[in-house]
């Protein structure tokens, strides 16, 4: 996450060789950095005025809403509410009691043939 893609997607793909691609479908100006074509980790302008430049690790669970109100009531605070992004499953952003962030990841279901 950072107010500079350019600048970080420059800066990444000179450093380790990182190749981009645009995400498709997804409403948002989302870069994701490929090796060898698979898709890693990726590059977002904030949502929120005044976050700063930083990498998000998620966690997969299984349930992203029980989680961030399970976040809510050990002390944790919701900086990105749950939200479905599209080919990606559901997604939310929350920092824990002592101010660390962390991403949490829900899957999409798999269809059934």
């Amino acid at each position: 996450m950072t107010s500079d893609r350019a600048g970080a997607i420059q800066f990444y793909s000179e450093l380790f060789g990182w190749e981009t691609q645009k995400f498709p479908e997804s409403g948002m100006d989302y870069t994701m950095f490929t090796l060898g074509g698979k898709p890693f980790g990726g590059v977002l302008k904030p949502q929120q005025p005044g976050t700063p430049t930083m990498w998000i690790n998620y966690v997969v669970v299984e349930d992203v809403d029980a989680t961030v109100a399970k976040c809510a009531s050990l002390g944790g605070k919701t900086c990105l509410p749950p939200m479905d992004i599209p080919m990606v499953g559901r997604v939310a952003i929350i920092n824990d009691p002592q101010g660390a962030t962390v991403g949490l990841h829900q899957p999409p279901k798999k269809q059934q043939a």
